[in-house]
């Protein structure tokens, strides 16, 4: 469970579900409206095509 005092990631910031393959990685381009979620739902566009919907907590964001 994401800790709920870190904001949501930026549209826009890179990120991947694991450190293993990190040139499939994704960027976000949504947030999911419902802000109250313990799990926010973000929309991702992989860096292979395609995009989907995935849980804040299975993801890893690049650190700036």
């Amino acid at each position: 469970m994401p800790d709920t005092t870190t904001p949501l990631p930026a549209i826009g910031s890179r990120c991947w579900r694991d450190r293993i393959s990190p040139e499939t990685g994704a960027t976000v381009l949504n947030l999911a409206g419902d802000s109250s979620d313990t799990d926010p739902m973000l929309e991702l566009a992989y860096a292979k095509g395609g995009s989907g919907w995935w849980p804040l907590s299975a993801l890893v964001f690049e650190q700036r």
